[in-house]
């Protein structure tokens, strides 16, 4: 008996340094983690301040700009907190500069979450709106509408880009398989080439029908904000408000989706309504932005593949900053447009592609 005792204690003493190991594993392993987890939340509060920071300061920089009409930094801060309508260069900054700067920060916001929204549900890191489709299809119902086409003409711009993005992504959707199952992301690239291709070839050939209307037609294609004035923003900001509105209240639904359908179904989301109500906010965006400035490209591609390393993959985090970041691009974009050629402004699409051309590039072949 005492023998038994004697090897129960020396059990029970090294039951006991086990479990004192393994507390101490486990107590390193969360500090391990919660380490890890604050760096990451630091990450991304320093990540966000500075898009921020580049977002405001692109915002400064497209009001105040390169022009024959030199603008200080005085001149805004005046303007922002002591208007005065007499004041020509507060007409001047109210007029012209303010819905040039607005309309740059909202597309660049628009395009930016409606890229990560086409990336999200085609799992597909190659999408967007400028590969997809949509600002194909919207620029060519654009452009049809210059030439009086009947029933195009007769309808709103922004109705009718939206219209354009809807049948030009969807045609893009059905004939790359998306919504079935032998769906593949390079299926839905090359049917995104070839739809794409099929719609520049219609602009074109509105753009010979075009006489008079050519050059601006042709202007605007290339992505420009030079034209933006106090009605188009009026009419921008209502559908792409709503979509970005839209877009923030999917996130939860987003982030089950990238768990996988299966596991999404599981934990009661709604694959079809959210596939169905993201769609609407990619529409809603891309069609606004495209009837106001032209397809500008590469935002919507470029933009996601450079938060999401830094943020990660939560969309409660990807769609705002996201946001951000795009009205950084497109802000910063305009500003280098006004002064690289001056006084001969370069369109923002061409600034966008020569940022996003090398990315698409880098992006296939790694994936690849």
């Amino acid at each position: 008996m005492v023998i038994e005792s004697r090897h129960v204690g020396r059990r029970t003493n090294g039951e006991k340094s086990r479990a004192d190991l393994g507390s101490f594993m486990s107590s390193m392993l969360l500090s391990r983690g919660k380490r890890r987890s604050l760096i990451v939340s630091w990450r991304v509060t320093l990540f966000t301040a500075l898009v921020s920071c580049l977002a405001m300061s692109g915002y400064v920089a497209s009001m105040l700009g390169w022009s024959n009409f030199s603008l200080t930094l005085s001149d805004l801060v005046h303007y922002w907190f002591a208007f005065d309508e007499s004041n020509m260069t507060h007409q001047i900054l109210a007029t012209l500069r303010a819905p040039r700067a607005h309309a740059g920060l909202l597309i660049g916001a628009s395009l930016a979450v409606a890229g990560l929204l086409m990336q999200g549900l085609t799992r597909n890191p190659l999408a967007s709106p400028s590969i997809l489709g949509i600002n194909a299809g919207a620029a060519c119902f654009m452009a049809l509408a210059a030439i009086g086409i009947p029933v195009v003409s007769d309808l709103n711009p922004i109705l009718n880009a939206v219209l354009g993005a809807l049948l030009g992504g969807g045609a893009v959707m059905l004939l790359g398989g998306f919504f079935s199952e032998r769906s593949h992301p390079l299926r839905l690239v090359l049917a995104g080439i070839a739809i794409t291709a099929l719609l520049i070839g219609l602009t074109r050939a509105a753009l010979i029908l075009a006489d008079d209307m050519a050059y601006s037609v042709l202007h605007w294609l290339t992505g420009s904000l030079s034209s933006v004035d106090e009605g188009q923003w009026q009419q921008l900001w209502p559908p792409a408000v709503i979509g970005l509105v839209l877009a923030v209240s999917l996130a939860r639904n987003l982030n089950l989706l990238a768990l996988g359908e299966e596991v999404a179904v599981g934990l009661g989301s709604n694959i079809r309504l959210t596939r169905l109500m993201s769609g609407l906010a990619i529409v809603l965006l891309a069609g606004a932005s495209v009837a106001i400035a032209g397809p500008i490209g590469f935002v919507g591609l470029l933009v996601p593949h450079l938060v999401r390393p830094m943020v990660g993959h939560n969309y409660h985090l990807l769609i705002p900053i996201s946001a951000m970041a795009g009205a950084a691009l497109v802000s910063w974009s305009d500003a280098l447009s006004r002064s690289i050629a001056f006084p001969t402004e370069t369109p923002v699409g061409v600034i966008t592609a020569l940022l996003g051309t090398p990315c698409f590039i880098l992006i296939a072949t790694r994936r690849s």
